[in-house]
Formats: structure tokens, sequence, C-alpha cells
């Protein structure tokens, strides 16, 4: 039973692990093949320790995603009431292929900084039209505003989060409903890492620049009167090239050096940063 066990465990650190190095190799090809300028606030070049570093954080914040990846049953949040606070509700919004539980260290964080309601949320299938999937956001954010009787909400997005709150804002009824959106390496202009996905579904609709982002940033990046931070890294090893993770109409673009797509969800500098966005007026 012990070495059974034992083999559950190494097969449970390897596979994230190779699934890391693989997509790093990935994107050093993209760095050294597509070149592109650097995006606003990125350091070059790359310390190579830093960068060694970054890939094992990586590799063990993956790790931990899929590991918690079943606590989605206790994790989706149904708002009853809203609980006493001077916050809005915060919602977070996970992407491709997540869940709710992808913001189990997030909620956390938000909640000891005093943002009582905050609430994750699940969309699925993720291999559906994106516009079905914005659809899913747009009534959760719905349903949290009936239920806490607020005004407004904000809202936290990883990843493919990102563009369906954009989508939703600009097309689904949230506009003037939302006060902040914060992304956390949403591939605003898609990313072309997506081309290694079958071309289907939001998968597709995911690709650097393919129709459905380009028609999402006509008459304007930041839909629905809200106010944008996009917080981003060039170590990215999901969203290529980086730059494609900012908004040149948002209040803010900012750079965290040496973070792949899923430390974000777990880095404390992003969490400081989350929290001071979501305080300040």
């Amino acid at each position: 039973m012990i070495w059974i066990l034992s083999l559950i465990l190494v097969v449970v650190i390897l596979i994230p692990t190779y699934v890391t190095l693989a997509f790093y190799l990935v994107w050093h090809y993209d760095r050294r093949n597509f070149q592109a300028p650097p995006a606003e606030g990125e350091r070059d070049p790359l310390r190579g320790s830093a960068v060694a570093r970054a890939i094992l954080v990586e590799a063990a914040s993956l790790t931990f995603l899929s590991g918690t990846y079943p606590l989605r049953l206790l994790h989706d949040a149904s708002p009853k009431r809203a609980r006493a606070c001077d916050h809005r509700p915060v919602i977070l919004v996970h992407g491709y292929g997540g869940n709710s539980a992808n913001f189990l260290w997030m909620q956390w964080r938000l909640r000891r900084q005093g943002f009582r309601n905050v609430y994750a949320v699940s969309y699925t299938p993720p291999h559906i039209n994106a516009r079905k999937l914005a659809a899913q956001v747009a009534r959760h954010v719905e349903n949290v505003l009936a239920r806490t009787g607020a005004e407004q909400v904000d809202l936290v997005c990883h990843s493919m989060g990102g563009p369906l709150t954009r989508y939703a804002l600009k097309n689904l009824g949230l506009a003037g409903k939302v006060n902040k959106v914060i992304t956390l390496g949403s591939p605003h202009y898609g990313t072309r890492i997506s081309s290694l996905f079958p071309a289907r579904g939001a998968a597709a609709q995911m690709r650097y620049r393919s129709p459905f982002l380009e028609e999402l940033a006509e008459g304007g990046q930041c839909p629905g009167e809200a106010r944008f931070y996009c917080l981003y890294s060039e170590l990215d090893n999901f969203v290529m090239p980086a730059s494609t993770a900012t908004l040149a109409d948002a209040e803010e673009n900012l750079h965290l050096p040496y973070l792949g797509h899923c430390a974000l969800l777990y880095s404390p500098r992003v969490a400081r940063a989350v929290c001071e966005r979501l305080k300040a007026d």
C-alpha cells in the first residue's frame, strides 16, 4: 500500500513538472524566434538563476493547483447574504481549464485583508464557445449582486477570465455593474501557445490576434465603464508574447518579474498588488 501511495505521489509531482518544463521550452522557442518589443515595465535581460528558481516555483504552483482541483465541490460560492463590510463584493474568475479552487490562496489572503465578501466562481466546460462561457461569468456577477444587494462588484480574473469578463462587460449587460477589473496573466490579445490546442471553442478563440479578440477590442479595450488593472510577467509560460497581457487603455499595466502563469495565483507580490488596487479609490 505504501509503495502505491508513493507511486501516486511521484506521478502527481512529475506530471506538473513535465508540463511546466515543456511549456517553458515553447516559451524559449517563442522568445527566440518571434522577437517583440518589451512590454511596459519589462526588464531585460533575464538572469539565469532567477529564471531557474521561477521555473521551480511554477512547477510547484501547478502541482498545488492540480492537487486542489477537486476542492471545487466545496469551494464554489453561492452567497446567501452580504457580510458587513465597507468594500464592494469581489468575484474571482479563473482561467481556461480551471475552477474556483484555483483561488483558494488568493481568497484567503483577501479575507485576511478585510475583504469579507469574496466569491470564487466556476464556468464549464472550457472547450465551448467563449461567448457562452462569458454568459456564465455574467450570470455569476448578477447572482452576487442580487444576493448581496450591492450596486457594483470588483473582479479579479486569471488568464482567460480576463477576456471573458471584457466580453461580458461589452455585450452581456454588465456595463456599470463592475467598478474594477484586475487581470492576472490574461491573454487579452490571445497567446501563440493556444495553437498547440485543438482548434475548437475557446481554445481557438484565445489564439494570438484571433478574430474573436480583435472584435472584442473594437470600440475600446476596457468596456463597461470599468477600471482595468493588468498584472503580468515576462516569464509567463502560457501568455506569448507577454505584451498581450496588457491593455493600452488600462489604468495600469503592472509588470511583476519572474512569475510563471500559475505562480501568479499564489505569489505574495501579486496578492499585495491586488489588495492595494482593490482598496484604492
